[in-house]
């Protein structure tokens, strides 16, 4: 995955998961958040706080990481 086809995903799709990202590159998702990493201190980027598991249990599980392309 390339900085260019990471932006080019974003841009596509406005928002997307670690896991759908890092599946559709078929990647690791710590090379995922390197890439993403160069988009977010760039501004480009920003990360989205997913919350807990949304079941209503109060848990800490976490979703997945979510990206959004800001442009």
């Amino acid at each position: 995955m390339t900085l260019v086809e990471a932006k080019a995903y974003l841009v596509e799709r406005h928002r997307a998961g670690l896991s759908e990202i890092a599946t559709h590159f078929d990647t690791s998702p710590d090379t995922v958040r390197q890439v993403l990493g160069h988009w977010i201190a760039k501004g480009r980027v920003r990360r989205v706080d997913s919350g807990s598991c949304a079941s209503g249990c109060h848990c800490h599980i976490r979703q997945d990481e979510i990206y959004e392309w800001v442009g």
